[in-house]
């Protein structure tokens, strides 16, 4: 086959798949979209040029990994959610460890998702919520749960296990139990991010200025300390 046929060919079928796509899973994406934006506008009220660069290289991740979804490329959109969690995460642990995050920045380090999760250490450990947010630590223990179960879900289509392959397949081919997969795991480390940057930075936004923070109110109403503190009810 002429490569140039083929390679349309390709793109025919991808283009097939996004078009269903968008039309069949508006809601979704459009979910997808403002919790992206979410991250983005969080990341608005922070003070270290640096961090608040790599949270907007989040929420671009993101939107790559759903368009990546739209056009049936289901596994690049699975690992690329899996490096927009890990580089949210990082974020929040360079914010306190600025030795790392510029030996990172060098290209001397990587991120380390063990230290990430570390549950003595880590950003999801009740050291860390101590002394950031003392209320959030009856959560800790859950929330690091969550993030290692999702990570570790997510990594199976980046180190290609051989089930990822029964799910995804080798050709470019609609798969609504992938976008409904992918969906619900996007909602997961979206709630899981902003409870860690809720954690390390909320008590440290000036009260007058929480009131543009609608967003958490609705993401983490069940989280009763942030509710709280944004003004809502206590239970």
């Amino acid at each position: 086959m002429d490569i140039q046929k083929y390679f349309e060919k390709i793109n025919s079928e991808s283009q097939q798949i996004f078009a269903y796509t968008i039309a069949t899973y508006a809601e979704d994406l459009g979910k997808a979209h403002h919790l992206s934006t979410c991250i983005f506008e969080f990341s608005e009220y922070l003070f270290d040029k640096k961090e608040i660069e790599l949270l907007n290289t989040v929420s671009t991740q993101i939107e790559s990994s759903t368009l990546n979804l739209t056009l049936g490329l289901y596994r690049q959109a699975f690992s690329s959610l899996r490096l927009a969690f890990e580089m949210a995460l990082g974020a929040v642990y360079f914010s306190i460890n600025k030795l790392e995050h510029f030996e990172w920045l060098k290209g001397t380090t990587d991120i380390k998702w063990a230290k990430l999760i570390d549950k003595d250490n880590g950003v999801l450990s009740t050291r860390f919520s101590n002394a950031f947010f003392p209320e959030l630590s009856p959560f800790i223990a859950d929330y690091n749960s969550k993030a290692s179960n999702v990570y570790r879900l997510l990594s199976e289509y980046v180190h290609g296990n051989n089930e990822t392959w029964s799910k995804s397949g080798i050709q470019i081919k609609l798969n609504d139990d992938l976008i409904n997969h992918f969906f619900s795991k996007l909602v997961e480390i979206t709630e899981i991010i902003l409870f860690a940057l809720s954690c390390r930075y909320l008590k440290s936004i000036p009260q007058r200025e929480r009131d543009g923070l609608e967003f958490l109110s609705s993401q983490l109403n069940h989280v009763e300390p942030i509710r709280v503190l944004l003004g809502g009810p206590k239970e």
